[in-house]
C-alpha cells in the first residue's frame, strides 16, 4: 500500500514538473511576441536635425583618408505635432453646436500631445577619399552606427 501511494506521488510529481516545464515554454513564446518589431526608418527630432549634417561632417572627416566632406541628409517627412484640443457639443432643439479650442499651457503656449519626428530617408556623403572602396565602406559604417539606417540608403560620391 505505501509503495502503491509513492508510485502516485512520484507519477503526480512528474507530471507537475512537465506541466510546469510547458508553462514555461509556453510564457516564453507569449513574451518574444507582445515586444514590438524595431522600427525601420530612425527618427531625428527637428531641433536635432538642425545641425546633426555639420557634426557628421566633422566626425567623418576627422577619419583618416577622408579628406574634406559634406553631408546631405534627406527626409522623408516633416516633423507634425499633434496638439490638444477642447472639443464642446451643445444642442438646442434641433441644431448642434461645436465648439473647439486649443488647449494652453500656463504659459500661453498650445499642449502638445505627441510629436512625429523626421524620418530620414537617405544620406548623401560627398568625400575628398570617396573613390576609396576601404575609405566609402568606413564612411557607410559610420553613418549607419549614428543614424541607424540601412546601408542601402547611404551614398559616398568622390568630391572634386
Amino acid at each position: 500500500m505505501a509503495a502503491e501511494y509513492l508510485n502516485k506521488l512520484f507519477k503526480a510529481k512528474k507530471e507537475f514538473i512537465f506541466i510546469v516545464f510547458i508553462t514555461g515554454i509556453l510564457l516564453l513564446i507569449v513574451g518574444r511576441a507582445d515586444t514590438k518589431p524595431p522600427e525601420k526608418t530612425p527618427v531625428i527630432s527637428e531641433t536635432a536635425s538642425e545641425d546633426i549634417e555639420k557634426r557628421l561632417e566633422d566626425a567623418l572627416s576627422a577619419v583618416e583618408g577622408v579628406g574634406g566632406v559634406k553631408v546631405v541628409i534627406y527626409y522623408k517627412s516633416s516633423a507634425q505635432k499633434t496638439i490638444a484640443r477642447d472639443k464642446t457639443e451643445e444642442t438646442d432643439k434641433d441644431q448642434k453646436r461645436f465648439e473647439e479650442k486649443v488647449v494652453l499651457t500656463n504659459g500661453g503656449d498650445p499642449v502638445v500631445l505627441r510629436e512625429n519626428s523626421r524620418e530620414i530617408e537617405g544620406v548623401l556623403i560627398v568625400a575628398q577619399g570617396g573613390g576609396s572602396q576601404k575609405t566609402r565602406a568606413e564612411l557607410i559604417s559610420a553613418a549607419q552606427a549614428l543614424l541607424g539606417i540601412e546601408a542601402h540608403k547611404i551614398e559616398v560620391l568622390k568630391m572634386k
